[in-house]
Parts: structure tokens; C-alpha cells; sequence
């Protein structure tokens, strides 16, 4: 655990990847009639909004191991929130901030489709704060195509602030008893707190505690001696998980009405058992997947592409079609792939002149 674990780029360059395909192939996809193979491989992709679900897994793994190595040090909040202020707030903020230009074109005559793209359904206030899951659960509506994406951030955000000060004061078995209470609990709100509500449901953190704690949950395994040990001794096992996991996953693409509440905390266990595999010794099937350079170079700049994406894509198909057109034709595709493209470029950028020379610096001026 004290080095970099490259697998683990190719791991969120998958997540952003599963994102991407449900918002620029699935979605679009909806008005072309299919025979029966296509439909069955159309309702396949339906597995890939669970991106954010391996996205949700690996941000514990990855945030509740720093801060646990961590925990005695001095600087260890300050540390902490400078890092990740140093690499969350520059983007989202200039990208907020374009959003705030972009409600001074609307008026009252404006399309419904660009009012789609820029529109005040979630209070721009909620924004800065990281609380527009908040108001989409509230009001049970989406916001604006430029900021909807940005739900799981603010539920990122919440986790960040209340996970620093659990592990500073919890014991390893405290910490490990609050990992598997969140699993518990997490299904249990949303059937009975949050029932009724599937908005709520899927985007309030509390009911997605179970994705992250068992993030966290496998980060202090890979820290326990004997857990370590076990998990190593019994690695088949886990391909086994997989599989088995794996096949109540297809069962929920099918019969999605599964999904709440319980069939949220299969889908993270699912990518639980893809993480284990991706960090416990990997072998050759996982290196090879996850250490591919597609994968980890889009790992790397994932942030950034997921902040982009279905901003961008609705602004471009606006731009062309003046409303929103679904991939029907080769004029659509390639208005598609131009916006990707976009995305990527931008992304790229972003990465290498704003996101990574930050990142550098905060490590040199904040350690732990």
C-alpha cells in the first residue's frame, strides 16, 4: 500500500469509460428500432451508469487508506483539505463559473432545450456549497445538463468532511464496525427513509454510504496483517465473488425495478470484488486489463472528462441541431464523436496545465 498502484488508473480510466458510454451511446440510442440480439446488447449498456458506483468504491479505497496512514500526523487536516481543495476546486469553480455566464443568455423566449443546458432549477447557491444532491432529491428533479453530473462530486465532497475526522478519532476496529455499519444502513434508508423518492435514493450520500464503506472497508483490510494475509491466501475465492456477483449484476440489468433499495449495495460489492482482485496481487489477466495505456491515460485525466462530458455533448447537439437529437443518423454520430473528442482535448489540457501542475504543488507544500 506505500507505493502508487498503477492498476488503479486503469480502474477510474474504466469508471469514467462506463460513464461515457451511457451518456453518449446509450441515451442516444433510444429511437432506433432494434431486432432481438441488439436490444438484448442495448439493455447490457445499461450496466454502465453504475460507473459512478466504481467510481463511489474506489474513493474510499483510495481516501479512507490516506487518512487512516495518516492519522497521527500533526498536519493531518490541514494536509488533508489543502490537497483536496488544491485538486477539486480550481475546475469545478471555472466550470461553475461558465454555467453562471451561461444563465445570462436566458431569457424568456429561449429554447426549452438550452434552458435544459443552463436554467436556475437547482438555486446556483447549492453549487459552491456541494449541496445540489441535496435540491435534486428535494424537489425529485434534475437540474441543468452543464451541472448535473457534478451530484457525485458534492456527495464526494460530504464524504470528505465527515470521513477526516471519524478515522482521526476511531479506533482500526471502530473504523472497521462504522465500514460495514454504512453497508448495513445504506439499503435499509433507502427502502424505508428515502422509499418512494428513487432521486433521493440514488443521489443523497447517506444512501450511498454502502459504495463507500466498502472502499473504506477493504482499504483497512489491506492494512491488517491477517486480513492481508487471508485475502492473499484466498485470492481464487475472489474470482468467485466475481463471478457470482457478477451474474446478479445481469440480473439487475434485466429487471432494473430490482435495483432499489438492495440492488445499489450488490453493484458495489460486485466492484468490491473487481478492486480486491485489481490490489491483491494482481495477476497477469488484471495487469494486462488494468495497466493498459488507453485505460490509464483516461484514468488520468477522468476527472476532468467527468466534469465536461454531458455539458459539452448537450451544448455541441444544441449548437447543431437546435434541440436535443438522439444518434439517429451519420450526421448525429459524427456530431457525437465530435463532441467526445472535444471532451477529450479539453480534458487533456485541463490535466496538463491546470490539474497536474496543482496537484505537484500541493504535495510539496502540504505533507503529512
Amino acid at each position: 500500500m506505500a507505493g502508487r498502484i498503477r492498476e488503479l488508473d486503469g480502474v477510474r480510466g474504466l469508471a469514467i469509460l462506463l460513464v461515457v458510454i451511457f451518456h453518449y451511446v446509450l441515451s442516444g440510442l433510444h429511437d432506433i428500432p432494434f431486432g432481438s440480439w441488439e436490444a438484448y446488447a442495448l439493455a447490457t449498456l445499461r450496466l454502465t451508469w453504475s460507473g459512478v458506483d466504481l467510481f463511489f468504491v474506489l474513493s474510499g479505497f483510495l481516501i479512507g487508506g490516506i487518512l487512516y496512514d495518516a492519522k497521527d500526523s500533526k498536519s493531518y487536516y490541514r494536509t488533508f483539505y489543502s490537497r483536496r481543495i488544491y485538486r477539486i476546486f480550481p475546475l469545478y469553480f471555472i466550470w461553475l463559473a461558465l454555467f453562471v455566464v451561461g444563465l445570462h443568455f436566458i431569457h424568456p423566449y429561449s429554447g426549452s432545450e438550452f434552458r435544459g443546458i443552463f436554467n436556475r432549477n437547482v438555486p446556483v447557491w447549492y453549487y459552491p456549497l456541494f449541496l445540489q444532491n441535496v435540491s435534486f432529491a428535494w424537489q425529485q428533479k434534475w437540474g441543468s445538463a452543464w451541472m448535473d453530473s457534478t451530484w457525485s462530486l458534492a456527495v464526494e465532497e460530504q464524504f470528505y468532511l465527515l470521513l477526516p475526522l471519524l478515522v482521526r478519532n476511531l479506533s482500526y476496529r471502530g473504523l472497521t464496525a462504522l465500514a460495514m455499519a454504512s453497508i448495513v444502513c445504506a439499503p435499509i434508508i433507502r427502502m424505508i427513509w428515502l422509499s418512494g423518492n428513487e432521486l433521493a435514493q440514488y443521489t443523497l450520500l447517506p444512501s450511498r454510504a454502502d459504495a463507500l464503506g466498502f472502499g473504506v472497508l477493504i482499504a483497512l483490510a489491506c492494512r491488517n496483517q491477517r486480513a492481508w494475509e487471508w485475502l492473499v491466501s484466498h485470492r481464487a475465492h475472489l474470482y468467485w465473488a466475481f463471478l457470482l456477483l457478477g451474474c446478479g449484476v445481469a440480473f439487475l440489468v434485466k429487471y432494473p425495478r430490482h435495483l432499489y433499495p438492495f440492488g445499489l449495495t450488490w453493484v458495489a460489492a460486485f466492484y468490491t470484488s473487481l478492486l480486491l482482485l485489481t490490489v491483491v496481487n494482481p495477476g497477469p489477466l488484471e495487469t494486462t486489463s488494468f495497466r493498459s495505456q488507453t485505460l490509464v491515460k483516461l484514468g488520468t485525466v477522468a476527472y476532468a472528462v467527468y466534469i465536461f462530458h454531458q455539458g459539452i455533448n448537450a451544448l455541441m447537439r444544441f449548437a447543431f441541431f437546435g434541440e436535443r437529437s438522439n444518434v439517429s443518423n451519420w450526421t448525429s454520430l459524427s456530431v457525437t464523436l465530435l463532441s467526445l473528442i472535444t471532451v477529450m482535448l479539453l480534458a487533456a489540457l485541463s490535466w496538463r496545465l491546470l490539474e497536474k501542475p496543482l496537484i505537484q504543488r500541493s504535495h510539496i507544500v502540504y505533507r503529512y
